[in-house]
């Protein structure tokens, strides 16, 4: 398998696991202060983020999986496989700094 093509294969699915209480809490904290509403909103915004992002994500895997021999797909996929890093790191940043700054 190509390079760029099982970096975005990685990359993607470690976002649609990690994106999502992600996403769902920089919402939550934009949205209220109360402790007892966030964890009610963290959890369902949390399964909506999911259950959109995982399917995308694992249908966007097939799809490459299947095509994992193109050449031509293996150049487009470079800056995808790029921003899907980007995402991680950003995610992971996010809750490292969450737990050390609230």
């Amino acid at each position: 398998m190509h390079k760029n093509i099982s970096g975005t294969m990685f990359y993607s699915l470690l976002f649609a696991m990690g994106g999502a209480p992600t996403i769902a809490m920089m919402i939550i904290r934009s949205q209220t202060v109360a402790e007892d509403v966030v964890y009610q909103v963290f959890i369902g915004l949390s399964i909506m983020i999911a259950c959109i992002l995982v399917p995308i994500i694992l249908i966007q895997n097939t799809y490459l999986f299947f095509k994992r021999k193109d050449e031509k797909l293996e150049t487009h996929l470079k800056p995808w496989s790029q921003t899907y890093l980007v995402l991680n790191i950003f995610c992971l940043v996010f809750w490292i700094s969450y737990q050390f700054v609230y």
